[in-house]
C-alpha cells in the first residue's frame, strides 16, 4: 500500500512540475511577444517630429 502511495505521490510531482515549467515557459514568450511587438511598433512610426 505504501509503495503505490509513494508512487502516485511522485507521479503527480512529476505532473506538477511539467505544468508549473509549462506555464513559466508561456510567461516567458508572453513577455518576449509584448515586448517584441511594441519594439516593432516603436520602428515603424520612425522618430517623430514635435
Amino acid at each position: 500500500m505504501a509503495n503505490t502511495t509513494g508512487m502516485l505521490l511522485f507521479t503527480l510531482l512529476i505532473y506538477a512540475a511539467i505544468i508549473y515549467g509549462a506555464v513559466q515557459l508561456i510567461k516567458y514568450f508572453i513577455r518576449y511577444g509584448i515586448d517584441y511587438y511594441f519594439k516593432k511598433l516603436a520602428e515603424s512610426q520612425g522618430p517623430k517630429e514635435d
